[in-house]
């Protein structure tokens, strides 16, 4: 899955740098808003499934963990925008084009879950699993997002609104370093993610605003601790790491306008 999702980051890569040259060749009627914004806040986990495939242990299964709990942690990131303003209609939404970059940790530690599965013993099966490592979990998310907002609260000095809540959704890539505090071990893992976000941005100046931001981010990532002497030939296990983030942050506005723009509301 590596090489597929390393050529997804450079197509959105490619993509979000031609959406930000486009304007340089812009016609006369077209006018951006352009936005570069640092966060950071909190980053809780939903408990998930984890697969546990068991290899060529003597007594192999296949089974399921329910709600496995991975721990919360702080998250930074950055993102750059870009508005086009101009719309037809009053009630339309501008849209904007979006490169998120969202960092945190997912990390697990020791506890037992009820599972289930199938076990090579007669009669058995899989009830529960117990996890004794600590298992370290650094995750990057790099995603290209589609976004709508309605500016509220227009003035003279701020054409755009005072204030500005907006939805969105994105695609993207996802790194997760997976690594055992027991033995130095270090996996990593690309995997394809998708988001839904919503926010609100507060203009302190034309040029300046801060904002508030509810994201929520899906993945799923595979491990084999290949080579790490802890795990028989054949081990695998499946990650879905489902995060809610919840972040403050700060950002920059800059507007080209075009010779001969029709300012966003004019008709």
């Amino acid at each position: 899955m590596e090489q597929p999702t390393r050529a997804i980051v450079r197509a959105i890569v490619l993509a979000v740098t031609a959406l930000f040259l486009l304007p340089l060749q812009a016609q006369a009627e077209r006018d951006w808003e352009f936005s570069a914004g640092v966060f950071g806040g909190k980053a809780y986990h939903s408990n998930q499934d984890l697969k546990i495939n068991s290899g060529d242990n003597g007594d192999p299964f296949h089974g399921t963990v329910h709600g496995v709990q991975l721990n919360d942690s702080g998250t930074v990131g950055g993102k750059l925008t870009a508005w086009y303003l101009p719309k037809k209609y009053n009630w339309q939404p501008q849209v904007g084009f979006e490169l998120d970059f969202t960092r945190f940790t997912a990390d697990l530690h020791p506890q037992t879950q009820g599972a289930d599965g199938t076990v090579t013993t007669p009669g058995m099966q899989l009830g529960s699993v117990e996890f004794f490592a600590i298992r370290d979990l650094s995750v990057n998310t790099l995603a290209a997002n589609i976004l709508f907002r309605y500016p509220i609260w227009s003035t003279p000095d701020l054409p755009q609104g005072r204030i500005a809540p907006y939805v969105g959704f994105g695609v993207g890539a996802q790194r997760a370093v997976l690594s055992l505090q027991v033995i130095p071990y270090r996996e990593v893992d690309y995997a394809p993610a998708r988001q839904v976000l919503v926010g609100m941005k507060f203009f302190v100046m034309k040029n300046l605003a801060v904002f508030g931001e509810y994201k929520r981010i899906w993945s799923s990532h595979d491990f084999t601790y290949s080579g790490s002497g802890v795990t028989p030939p054949g081990y695998e296990e499946t990650w879905s790491v489902v995060t809610n983030v919840l972040v403050g942050g700060v950002s920059l506005h800059f507007q080209e306008v075009t010779e001969g723009a029709m300012p966003c509301g004019a008709y």
